[in-house]
């Protein structure tokens, strides 16, 4: 049954790859295989079926955002406490200026000093909390990936279509970083993945 659906689902893919697609598919597409990563994980509980526990917001483009990007120099490693008591090493790499719905936003961006792989080099960490957390969002708050060399000219486009659920909001037993208050945003990120369905 999971190798059937995963192969639908690569299918899909790779069939919306061949073609012209709007950015509106690149999402989904781009959710699709976020998912397929999940159910193939070895590590994971969830089944192919669950996928109808799965929610979103409406794909806008207003969700993307031009950010200013203020580069750290000589941080220090912060331990990053994680929702299993465990912590996890990161640094400071650069401050993300933005403006929501005509509010001044600042998040910091963090690298991984645990990920040492060549593979996670330009690799930076975004973990935000906001006013949706907890009610139509996952209460652990939601995660963003970025690459260094998306940073051109200290200017980035951050997609918040993009913001996803670390793995404890599916199911007990990980080890997902704490969002730190200074990625506490005091309004509503109605954009990327909400809660999950499933009960755990």
């Amino acid at each position: 049954m999971r190798f059937s659906f995963i192969v639908f689902w690569c299918f899909i893919v790779i069939h919306v790859a061949a073609q012209p697609v709007s950015y509106k598919d690149e999402i989904k597409g781009y959710r699709s295989r976020n998912w397929v990563g999940l159910i193939t994980d070895p590590r994971t509980t969830l089944q192919p079926g669950d996928s109808i526990y799965l929610h979103f917001f409406p794909v806008k483009e207003s969700s993307k955002v031009f950010c200013e990007v203020e580069q750290l120099k000589d941080q220090q490693p912060l331990e990053m406490p994680t929702y299993s008591g465990q912590v996890k090493v990161f640094k400071r790499y650069a401050r993300l200026h933005f403006t929501w719905k005509g509010k001044p936003m600042t998040l910091s961006a963090y690298q991984n000093l645990q990920l040492t792989s060549p593979l996670y080099s330009n690799h930076l960490f975004l973990p935000v909390k906001d006013l949706t957390s907890g009610k139509q969002t996952y209460e652990g708050g939601r995660y963003l990936d970025i690459r260094t060399t998306s940073i051109q000219n200290n200017k980035l486009l951050l997609d918040l279509n993009q913001l996803y659920n670390p793995w404890c909001a599916y199911s007990d037993g990980y080890n997902c970083p704490i969002p730190p208050p200074e990625n506490h945003l005091p309004v509503f990120l109605k954009a990327g993945e909400k809660k999950f369905r499933k009960p755990h």
